[in-house]
């Protein structure tokens, strides 16, 4: 019976020795399955604003910002990836819900995603949305890692556009692009009948020449003669050097000018400081300035031509909006890779929209 007590003490010692191994991570023989613990979204995800109409007018502009807490996983070390699914709110519910979701992928570690006003318009027709009729759209956010999880789904209300095709625009096609009229940058209509006004971006040091057309063909088509004038079928302009250019076009007394045009970020969070302007590239198609690259922690602005005369500051970090002549900046909280995106309000050159994404 002693002998028997003895070998029950060895065992209770040996299986102790064992749960203080795996207390500390688990080890080769007793490993830790991580599979088995937990993980979900803790809230809701929010979506801002929580009803919009859609306009083809501001189809350049952001339309919703959605954001949501971070998921923790039991694998701390590898990235979480999050991407967003949308779907009609009927679709949601039952064996087959979510089945025909439309999803987006949002990237590593992401906490929060803007959309623009064509993008969302485009993704509430394609869900069956009818254009000028105020409809509910859900969408819910996935986060994984070893394993998929799903934050609990949301709605809010969208009116989406029907597309029509403007003819108060000029096309730009050029070598940039591979003298395509259709699928060419364009310079808008201004308030003035027949001046056409619109930045154009040429960063090609070979790509410098371009042409105007009046549709996306090139039946009527205006070059230049070298001196500032057009030409009907004439020879290619072009821009002195590669950057980016604010382009006037006057088709009452067929001229054109074409001056150096560019938008930087300045301030502690950007690589020149305070003491000199990191220029921002411009999206012919996106119509938008964009500067990728590394950021310190510190304050961040926008200013045209590396002058103060024309300069935009942001009030908070929340509503990624800046106003001209604004004393308030940005401020970058983390140092890292960033995305930014600029765009002026084509009604409104006071306010500007702005979008600062980790990379």
């Amino acid at each position: 019976m002693r002998k028997l007590n003895k070998n029950l003490f060895f065992l209770l010692f040996a299986l102790a020795l064992i749960g203080c191994e795996k207390e500390e991570g688990g080890t080769a023989f007793n490993p830790e399955l991580t599979t088995l613990k937990e993980v979900r979204f803790m809230e809701a995800p929010e979506v801002f604003p929580a009803s919009v109409v859609l306009t083809q007018d501001s189809q350049d502009l952001p339309a919703i910002n959605i954001a949501w807490n971070k998921v923790d996983f039991p694998i701390k070390e590898a990235p979480v990836e999050y991407s967003i699914q949308f779907d009609l709110p009927g679709n949601t519910l039952g064996e087959t819900a979510w089945g025909n979701a439309s999803s987006v992928v949002v990237g590593n570690d992401v906490l929060s995603k803007s959309f623009l006003v064509k993008d969302l318009n485009e993704r509430a027709k394609d869900l069956g949305l009818l254009p000028d009729e105020a409809a509910p759209l859900a969408f819910r956010v996935r986060a994984y890692v070893d394993r998929a999880v799903f934050s609990e789904g949301v709605s809010f209300l969208v009116t989406p556009y029907e597309e029509t095709v403007s003819a108060d625009f000029l096309y730009v096609p050029g070598t940039y692009q591979g003298w395509d009229p259709a699928t060419a940058a364009t310079l808008g209509g201004t308030a003035v009948e027949g001046v056409f006004e619109g930045i154009l971006g040429l960063y090609d040091p070979l790509a410098p020449d371009f042409k105007f057309t009046t549709g996306p063909n090139w039946d009527e088509n205006y070059g230049s003669d070298g001196n500032g004038n057009l030409v009907f079928d004439g020879n290619n302009a072009e821009v002195p050097a590669p950057g980016s250019y604010k382009i006037i076009v006057n088709l009452n007394d067929l001229t054109w000018t074409a001056e150096p045009h560019t938008f930087g970020i300045i301030g502690t969070a950007t690589p020149g400081g305070w003491d000199s302007d990191t220029d921002m590239q411009y999206n012919n198609m996106e119509g938008q300035w964009e500067y990728k690259g590394e950021l310190a922690a510190g304050a961040l602005k926008f200013r045209l031509n590396d002058q103060w005369t024309v300069n935009y500051g942001s009030r908070n970090n929340t509503d990624l909006m800046a106003f001209l002549d604004d004393p308030g900046a940005h401020t970058i909280d983390i140092p890292g890779n960033y995305l930014i995106t600029f765009k002026i309000d084509g009604a409104d050159p006071s306010v500007a929209y702005y979008t600062v994404e980790p990379q």
